[in-house]
């Protein structure tokens, strides 16, 4: 079993269902069946409705969200099989918090499915752990992307 995480900017114009969803399809044929979101922005609610309505061809994916606090504003709890606060959480700054939640849905990830398509902001930052880890990157923008 696989894991992708989904990394990416709040706005997302241009990316289409289309290539989305063939992409999220790709990653469940190579053997992804844990898809985690962090919840905040357009990238990620796109990510989660794809990701809920191939649950009905799929029935073997789960679709979770990464709280990275307790009062976090989750847009549609019903699109998710599971909702994860990770263990020692409590002890973060909200502000830290988002950070760290980004840090580890990478940790417990192969894949990284990203639209980057600007170099500031966390969904930045998170794309450049994701590379220093090693993981698999696909980014669906068309951002000539120079970071090593």
């Amino acid at each position: 079993m696989k894991t992708a995480v989904f990394i990416g900017h709040n706005e997302c114009y241009g990316l289409s269902d289309e290539q989305l969803i063939n992409t999220i399809i790709k990653c469940i044929n190579n053997g992804v069946t844990v898809f985690l979101n962090g919840g905040q922005g357009g990238f990620d609610r796109k990510c989660a409705l794809a990701v809920f309505k191939l649950k009905n061809t799929f029935p073997q994916i789960k679709n979770v969200l990464v709280i990275p606090y307790l009062t976090f504003n989750i847009f549609n709890k019903d699109i998710f099989d599971e909702i994860i606060f990770p263990e020692g959480f409590e002890k973060y700054h909200f502000k830290a918090a988002i950070p760290n939640r980004n840090k580890y849905m990478v940790n417990c990830s192969d894949i990284a499915v990203c639209y980057i398509n600007h170099g500031w902001g966390n969904a930045i930052k998170t794309f450049e752990y994701a590379q220093k880890k090693n993981l698999k990157i696909i980014n669906l923008s068309n951002y000539s992307l120079s970071l090593s």
